[in-house]
């Protein structure tokens, strides 16, 4: 997972901040849920074929993070 925060909001697209400073502007379609601006969000990166890995490894991540609260 990457995480990522919502910096701006225009024209059905959301710029998006990575942690390097680097942004993304992406369609506002691409997110599930409610977003604004200063939403936190994670990003999940998978290339064709791999997608079950990286859902799997997201259900870990997030059942880490729910034994360690």
């Amino acid at each position: 997972m990457l995480p990522a925060k919502i910096v701006n909001i225009e024209q059905e697209r959301a710029e998006v901040q990575l942690p390097d400073g680097q942004k993304l502007r992406l369609p506002l379609t691409a997110f599930e849920g409610q977003i604004r601006v200063g939403s936190e969000i994670v990003m999940l990166l998978a290339v064709p074929g791999s997608e079950d890995i990286a859902r799997q490894k997201l259900a870990k991540d997030i059942l880490n993070e729910i034994i360690s609260e």
